[in-house]
């Protein structure tokens, strides 16, 4: 009877959720293969469909944008023969020379993110590779076509990009002055991307100096407004917080330190999250205040602000994150969707803010805690999501936006991020096995001699990281196109420079030897008709120390032995994969200098 009880008060303590999931992931397939099929038959090549009257239109480009969008969708949901042919046709019919004023942000996170990406999964996607792939490829060629044309956007005094640029003719003349802060610090993902691969510096140059220049920007209690004028570097918006216009800035500062392995910007993350929380929290809410004083200038929260968990899991504050998303799960279970602003003060949707585009962060955030807590309560929060959606949004040839929470009316608009991102995420939310989760893979490891130094390739072993419009980029390919550049151990001095303290020897990063014991695991074969090759062993010491660890195998200095290593179809388990699932517990950190990752199966 006690047993009973405690089900009915708490479903995920039940034995076995398996079929449930399986049922809600397979729900999650056929919402995205709905909306897929009906924009493919109503609305392309236009960038959008219009789910009410079955229709396309012209928004961000016209450029078949929702296709583009979700390319890497269709190979996350293992529908291979539809991402080929979806390939061909962009490849077909594809042209950014044209006269066309675009958002330089949404133009980024959408199109070279999402060519990017389809790019990068063309293994993955079972197509016919090109000749030099990572490196080269018509998909990165036209990535980089659509990027450059949005580089002289950031052709400016203090190098923050316009908002608006033209295709054809560079940013328009008279063009505001004023951008968002995510408009100019949500670029170094893709940016960074396309230096890597292409190895044109301009690319990420840009990127980094415009998150720089914003960092530098911030006031002396280390928050950020939302809008800045590009030509002075001074706020013209001055509230500070963590939803529209601000939000994706703080993600790119995060996911760009781990992905690029740069601890300077992981770095300037922690100053300003902690500015965040200390001024911006309130009862696990985040509402707007000044950003020079912290006072409280407007108590409303929106439904962008769902994603903020997804990075706290990241840096493994989770107990704080699970407090937001149950705010956030107190809304929905009341208005069936999350509105575009609640007010705090009144308890009400905020007037003129009604309205549910069918947005992701909150499913979203839901991923990242079910993989670091293993919960089933939070899946549960998901599947009443999944079945609001399918319920109230359905149309006969899509799903259509929620125009006002409170009466369920709908409006004729399905935007391409319901395609790249929330069906993706619902899917991946209910995935008990998935590529996309790796840690430790099987997969084809090459490492070439590159001018005394060596390139270190595994396009798909490396784990993967959204960016802000989930395109998932592998890690594994940073090293394919050029040599591998060494972080700077240092810059742990700019974390803690605590001169007191010295530093944690041995490991990468100086991590202690048993920290990567846990985080690259055992080395065995998972099949024992497949053991290891002889050189697998040596070559996870080489990986180690090529991103930065110390020298663990002196033998390796000789080229000549390198010369022999060719290919290895080895297990890898590098350290980025579990780091940037499981995250780092600052709060522990204080009088120490290494990180201490937080994993699941080892908790204390």
């Amino acid at each position: 009877m006690l047993l009973l009880f405690l089900l009915l008060l708490h479903p995920s303590l039940s034995l076995d959720h398996t079929a449930e999931n399986r049922e809600y992931q397979e729900k999650a397939r056929e919402m995205f293969e709905h909306a897929y099929q009906g924009y493919m038959e109503h609305a392309y090549p236009e960038d959008e469909l219009k789910p009410l009257s079955c229709s396309g239109h012209s928004t961000w480009g016209n450029f078949s944008l929702t296709l583009i969008d979700s390319l890497d969708s269709l190979v996350v949901f293992g529908m291979y023969d539809e991402f080929e042919e979806s390939v061909n046709k962009i490849l077909l019919n594809t042209n950014f020379s044209i006269d066309k004023n675009v958002s330089v942000f949404e133009t980024n996170i959408r199109v070279v993110g999402g060519l990017l990406s389809a790019h990068l999964l063309m293994e993955r996607g079972r197509m016919s590779l090109p000749e030099g792939w990572p490196c080269a490829g018509p998909l990165l060629d036209l990535a980089v076509d659509i990027a450059s044309r949005l580089l002289p956007a950031f052709n400016t005094p203090t190098g923050l990009p316009y908002g608006t640029t033209n295709l054809l003719y560079g940013v328009p003349k008279g063009e505001t002055t004023v951008t968002g802060t995510a408009g100019c610090g949500t670029f170094l993902m893709e940016f960074g991307m396309l230096s890597r691969l292409t190895g044109d510096p301009a690319f990420e140059h840009a990127a980094r100096r415009a998150l720089s220049v914003l960092y530098e920007s911030r006031s002396k209690i280390d928050l950020v407004g939302n809008h800045i004028d590009i030509s002075r570097g001074e706020w013209i918006f001055r509230e500070a917080g963590i939803g529209g216009n601000v939000d994706s800035y703080y993600e790119y500062l995060l996911k760009g330190g781990f992905f690029f392995e740069d601890f300077q910007l992981i770095s300037q993350f922690r100053v300003l999250y902690k500015a965040v929380v200390k001024n911006l929290q309130h009862d696990f809410w985040y509402i707007w205040g000044s950003m020079y004083n912290g006072n409280p200038s407007l108590p409303s929260v929106s439904t962008l602000d769902a994603f903020w968990p997804s990075l706290q899991i990241l840096i493994g504050d989770i107990k704080s994150a699970g407090r937001t998303l149950s705010n956030f799960y107190s809304l929905i279970s009341h208005f069936g969707f999350t509105p575009e602003m609640f007010s705090l003060l009144t308890g009400q949707v905020s007037a003129g803010n009604e309205i549910y585009p069918l947005r992701p962060e909150f499913v979203e955030s839901l991923v990242y805690m079910y993989q670091a807590t293993g919960d089933q309560m939070w899946r549960n929060m998901g599947k009443q999501v999944l079945d609001s959606i399918e319920l109230s949004t359905k149309t006969p040839c899509g799903y259509a936006t929620v125009s006002n929470v409170v009466t369920h009316q709908l409006e004729d608009k399905m935007e391409s991020f319901f395609l790249s991102e929330t069906t993706k995420y619902l899917y991946l939310l209910f995935s008990d096995e998935h590529w996309i989760f790796d840690k430790g893979v099987w997969g084809n490891i090459s490492v070439t001699p590159d001018n005394g130094d060596y390139r270190v390739c595994a396009p798909n072993s490396f784990g993967y990281t959204f960016t802000t419009e989930a395109h998932p980029f592998p890690a594994g390919v940073l090293g394919c196109c050029y040599s591998r550049q060494r972080v700077e151990e240092d810059l742990l001095e700019q974390i803690y420079p605590d001169e007191n303290e010295e530093a944690m020897k041995g490991g990468i990063f100086n991590f202690p030897n048993r920290l990567l014991n846990l985080m690259y695991g055992e080395t065995k074969s998972d099949d024992p008709s497949k053991p290891h090759p002889p050189l697998c062993s040596s070559l996870l010491h080489f990986l180690v120390r090529t991103v930065g660890a110390v020298r663990v195998c002196p033998a390796w200095e000789d080229p000549k032995i390198l010369s022999q290593i060719g290919v290895n179809h080895c297990p890898v388990r590098p350290w980025y994969a579990k780091y940037e699932m499981y995250g780092i517990e600052w709060s522990r950190l204080p009088g120490k200098k290494a990180f201490r990752v937080i994993n699941k199966n080892n908790k204390k």
